[in-house]
């Protein structure tokens, strides 16, 4: 067998895909994700300081509703899949280093999560919709302005130097300018 180098068709295809998932509250891990503040809408301290700080990991997880929350068997692998909700629907819990149960995360009513994974999706559309008219505008040569939110990546994409707030992260990262410095 030969090995190629070229990606396949489908891979050098310039059209923007939306998220391949059945749910997008948790996009098919069963943990509802916050990373665009849906969850702070219903709950408005959700993963925040007394302060007001976004700080990811601070409270208890969200366990969506949808089936990848359930415990699920694989007869082509012979795998298993735990999930985070019993049979009945009930968060699972786990013992404290106290002995104590403790959920593993928590219960938001199902028509939030739902009205959660709703505005994804209609987001995603709206998304997919805008990046391809864009592409097909630049492959054909017309001269756009970039969108406000790709701006923004790029900005924050400059700065992530600027991202690792412990010592050992920035002396890595100071290490790797020194040595592409020291190659170049």
């Amino acid at each position: 067998m030969t090995l190629s180098y070229r990606r396949q068709s489908l891979d050098r295809d310039t059209t923007f895909y939306i998220p391949k998932v059945e749910c997008f509250a948790c996009y098919d891990s069963g943990i509802v994700t916050n990373g665009d503040a849906a969850i702070n809408q219903y709950i408005p301290d959700y993963d925040r300081t007394a302060d007001g700080k976004i700080n990811g990991g601070q409270d208890l997880a969200i366990i969506c509703h949808c089936k990848a929350a359930y415990a699920d068997y694989e007869s082509s692998t012979n795998k298993e899949k735990q999930g985070f909700r019993e049979s009945n629907g009930q968060v699972k819990t786990t013992e404290t280093l106290r002995g104590d149960p403790q959920p593993i995360g928590i219960t938001m009513e199902k028509e939030k999560i739902r009205q959660i994974h709703l505005n994804r999706q209609a987001a995603w559309e709206k998304t997919s919709k805008e990046m391809n008219e864009l592409r097909k505008k630049r492959i054909n040569g017309e001269d756009i302005e970039t969108p406000y939110y790709i701006q923004v990546v790029k900005e924050n994409l400059s700065n992530i130097g600027n991202m690792f707030s412990f010592t050992s992260e920035k002396a890595i990262l100071e290490s790797m300018k020194e040595n592409k410095e020291v190659k170049n």
